[in-house]
């Protein structure tokens, strides 16, 4: 306990110097720019206006706060030092594995990829087990990160399932700028330098380091370094909700056996080959279970054969006031049969300002009835599933390579 009491005050003082960095505020604003750029998107696709791009970097901001917090715990529990990374040598291989496939630009490949190298080359000069709990813990934080916000406002979106169908879906993609702290290893001949530092225990770090043991009495100090995490996937099958948590509990059970390899790694060398293929080959396992999950299932938004079946409703919108939500049908309007959006259309070119509705809960299956006051056919704030002809729409893709768009140009 004492140990903890020690610690927390440095923990915390290094954490909150990140935000005098202007790096981590550039990384914000990237974000910022990054929702404005999908939110427009969706203005363009649905002509409506959407979530409002600074309210999602405001909650990213809040929850990788939060994220960076724990993680950085996590790291110093774990002993991963900045010294052993080979900080640059991931950035930059991360950066050219992107231009041959987007979602490369992960550190469970760039790691990987290193740690092979040095495995079987000796270069680049990085300690496998570090670079592999680093990436552990980077994944175990966005695991977290997606099952508590992955589901937040998805974004809806028509997609090509092939041979012509169109089904709705969601775009869920969010982004988390996170602060961390991280371990810097300094050694030092004359122990009257580090005279007032905090005595850790016998058993601590559960990673040691491997380029400075021995050289002398090694010291550990914290550094406040900013990350971006991203998250990216479509939900068709099921719901945002449903996808999101089941990826987050699936992006866990990986993050942990990796940082099991890692520490393993670090007290029995033959492991470390183990953890440098797990690392992105585990990470591929991930994808394609998530890519076939999606292709042999059902789609979960398409039409019924009576009503209008909802694939999004505006927050704040008359339908969400009254409590209409994704996946209800809309039955009637003024007690005509509803099969498709026209027909809501021509009931309101009537002139009315006061509608009967009914419309199917899909969570309760009751049948509800409702009247409301509306304007027009926008201010209801819905999106239907799309028809079969419906336009436009998106072909379901996970990445792209850049390097390959340029050479077609």
């Amino acid at each position: 306990m004492s140990l903890i009491i020690s610690l927390i005050p440095q923990v915390l003082y290094s954490f909150f110097t990140i935000f005098k960095k202007w790096f981590f505020w550039l990384l914000i604003l990237v974000v910022g720019l990054l929702y404005r750029k999908m939110t427009a998107s969706s203005r363009y696709l649905f002509k409506m206006p959407g979530e409002s791009p600074w309210r999602l970097t405001m909650m990213s901001v809040f929850f990788g706060i939060l994220g960076g917090f724990l993680g950085s715990i996590i790291l110093i529990f774990v002993g991963i030092s900045v010294n052993e990374i080979g900080g640059m040598y991931l950035f930059f291989t991360a950066l050219a594995l992107m231009l041959i496939q987007q979602r490369f630009m992960c550190f469970a490949y760039a790691g990987g990829l290193l740690s092979l190298s040095y495995l079987f080359f000796g270069v680049p000069q990085l300690s496998v087990p570090h670079v592999i709990a680093l990436v552990a813990v980077l994944h175990l934080i966005e695991s977290l990160l997606i099952y508590l916000t992955g589901s937040i406002y998805p974004s809806p979106v028509y997609l090509s399932k092939g041979k012509g169908r169109v089904v709705g879906g969601y775009n869920l993609q969010k982004f988390w700028p996170l602060p961390l702290i991280v371990l810097f290893v300094g050694f030092y001949p004359d122990p009257e330098i580090i005279k007032g530092a905090v005595s850790m225990p016998s058993w601590w770090p559960l990673i040691t380091p491997e380029f400075t043991a021995g050289r002398s009495e090694i010291v550990y100090s914290l550094v406040a370094i900013p990350a971006l995490l991203g998250y990216g996937d479509i939900a068709m099958t099921t719901t945002p909700k449903q996808k999101t948590h089941l990826a987050a509990l699936e992006l866990a059970g990986y993050s942990v056996v990796l940082l099991v390899l890692a520490i393993l790694a670090s007290h029995y060398h033959p492991v470390a080959y183990v953890a440098a293929l797990f690392s992105p080959l585990g990470h591929e396992l991930l994808i394609y279970i998530g890519q076939r999950r999606e292709k042999k299932g059902e789609p979960l938004y398409v039409p019924t054969e009576k009503g209008i079946k909802l694939l999004y409703v505006q927050r704040g919108s008359i339908f969400a006031k009254i409590g209409i939500k994704s996946e209800d049908v809309l039955l009637t309007l003024n007690d005509t049969q509803l099969y498709c959006d026209e027909d809501i259309e021509e009931i309101l070119m009537e002139g009315t300002n006061i509608v009967r509705l009914e419309y199917l809960c899909k969570k309760t299956g009751e049948r509800k009835k409702a009247t409301i006051e509306c304007g027009d056919l926008k201010s209801l704030g819905y999106i239907s599933v799309p028809t079969r002809h419906a336009f436009p729409y998106l072909y379901f893709a996970t990445s792209m390579s850049l390097l390959k768009k340029w050479c077609k140009k």
